[in-house]
This record gives structure tokens, C-alpha cells and sequence, in this order.
């Protein structure tokens, strides 16, 4: 019976140094997947700092891209145009036309009354762009002081580029900051 002891114990050791080789290989495993994803962790982390991640970065607009997009959008002239700013929020330009004593949306003559109540319809984040047409002072006076009673941003542009660079009224501050 002592051989059999014997053969037995020599299986037994033998199962558990190959028990034991295991373990170390499913260790050693484990850390090279923990120093793959480190190195993976810290790629990432880099890319993100350095800005070469898409939706990643330190939003500082040191770039300048913010400021050029702002500044392009004045030379567009349709009727509606959208554009994003760094906290992500999308701002519309709806255009009125004045020219003289009548006021011009969408192509369509309209009176102050029915411009107040689209105005009104119309979401927080929509900027009034106002393009004055040779139009007259009491006209722009009644549009812009009705934009500052319902609180609506708007900006104050010359038809035709005579003057390239588009005016932002005071007011557009007051009622922007009235809203927060």
C-alpha cells in the first residue's frame, strides 16, 4: 500500500504544481491587461488634454474658431441661420426687415402687432437679427423697444453691407442677462 500512497501523493503534488503555474500565468495576465489599460488610460488622457479628441479638450477657444464663427455668421443673409456656441447652445437668427415704416419677415409685410406675436411663439434661444432698411426712427424705435418689453435678444444690421460689421444693441445684453 505504500506505492500506492506514493503514486498518490506524487499525483497530488504534481496537480498542485501545475495548479500553482496557473495562478501564476492568470497573475501575470491580469497585469499585463492592467498595464495595457493604464497605457490605454493615459493615451486617452493625452489625447484629451493636447485637444485631438473630438468632443474632448479644455474648451478655452484659444483656437479662435468661437470668434470666427461668430464673426461669419453677420455676412450670411438668409432668413434663418443656426450656430453653436462653446456651452453648447444653439442659437437661431430670424431676420425682420425695415424698410421705411414696414416691417418685412420672411418676404411678407407685416404689421408690429403680428410681429410681436410670432416673436412671441418663438423659442428662448432666437436672436432677432434687424436690418434696417433706410427705415424710418419711430419704425425701429416701436421694433426694438417691443424686443426689450418681451426680453428678446436681437442685433441691429445696415442693409446692403454698407456698414460689415453688425451692431449688437446694449439692450441685447440687458434682456440676455434679465433671462438668467
Amino acid at each position: 500500500m505504500s506505492i500506492e500512497k506514493d503514486v498518490e501523493k506524487k499525483y497530488i503534488d504534481e496537480l498542485e504544481r501545475q495548479n500553482r503555474k496557473l495562478k501564476k500565468k492568470k497573475k501575470k495576465r491580469l497585469l499585463l491587461l492592467l498595464v495595457i489599460l493604464l497605457l490605454l488610460g493615459s493615451l486617452g488622457l493625452m489625447l484629451s488634454l493636447t485637444g485631438l479628441l473630438p468632443g474632448m479638450g479644455d474648451d478655452d477657444g484659444d483656437d479662435g474658431s468661437a470668434a470666427a464663427s461668430k464673426t461669419d455668421s453677420s455676412a450670411v443673409s438668409s432668413s434663418s441661420q443656426t450656430e453653436t456656441t462653446p456651452t453648447a447652445i444653439e442659437i437661431v437668427y430670424d431676420e425682420v426687415k425695415v424698410s421705411g415704416s414696414t416691417y418685412i419677415y420672411q418676404g411678407q409685410v407685416k404689421t408690429l402687432e403680428e410681429i410681436k406675436t410670432i416673436i412671441s411663439n418663438m423659442k428662448e434661444n432666437v436672436v432677432i437679427r434687424i436690418t434696417d432698411d433706410n427705415a424710418t426712427k419711430n419704425a425701429m424705435d416701436n421694433l426694438t423697444n417691443m424686443l426689450i418689453d418681451s426680453q428678446r435678444s436681437y442685433n441691429l444690421t445696415n442693409h446692403a453691407g454698407s456698414d460689415s460689421s453688425s451692431s449688437t444693441d446694449s439692450s441685447q445684453a440687458e434682456s440676455s442677462s434679465a433671462k438668467d
